[in-house]
């Protein structure tokens, strides 16, 4: 095995030349960014110009702990531990959203990722993407082929008791279940 300190043999040549630090990791840093941001979509110019009287979108920065609460229709494309409610709304997660909390509105409609309790009075809808962790509370549940649900729907007003909160072990094991049921 051969070593070199030039730093256009260590990573072919695509560091530049004249690049002088064998441990320099700028050009990998840029490389990663540059794949990171074009796997991301753009807005469809419907929602991004999209006029006040219409549906609402949001996209949230990841890891936002913010309770959310709504009028009429949310579409939710991004990453929230916080609760969202509206008891007559409706919320449309999309197949980018991921929502780790308790949801409580009127209707449903989930094509991303919740880990918690969903609470709908009218209908809630598992769409093809959709992978659910937690009880599903409504009186009409739709559920698409490809959908991946763990949990149990129950009909609204057959909330139990409060449970008992479970340990880290239990939540962290329910997770793994969840991931390779998942195929992730």
């Amino acid at each position: 095995m051969s070593t070199s300190s030039d730093p256009s043999v260590l990573d072919g040549g695509a560091n530049g030349a004249g690049a002088t630090d064998p441990f320099d990791t700028g050009f990998y840093f840029e490389r990663w960014m540059k794949d990171l941001t074009g796997g991301w979509q753009q807005l469809p110019p419907d929602v991004a110009g999209a006029p006040e009287d219409s549906e609402f979108y949001i996209g949230s920065f990841p890891g936002s702990n913010c309770e959310l609460s709504f009028e009429g229709v949310l579409n939710f494309d991004g990453y929230s531990f916080g609760p969202i409610s509206s008891p007559e709304g409706t919320l449309v997660l999309t197949q980018r959203g991921r929502i780790e909390a308790d949801i409580n509105v009127r209707v449903a409609v989930i094509n991303g990722w919740v880990t918690g309790d969903i609470i709908a009075t009218e209908r809630v809808v598992l769409d093809s993407q959709a992978k659910v962790m937690g009880q599903i509370y409504t009186p009409a549940l739709t559920v698409k082929l490809g959908a991946v649900f763990e949990g149990e729907c129950l009909k609204i007003g057959s909330q139990p008791q409060k449970r008992e909160p479970e340990s880290l072990t239990e939540q962290l094991s329910r997770v793994e279940d969840f991931l390779v049921a998942a195929g992730v």
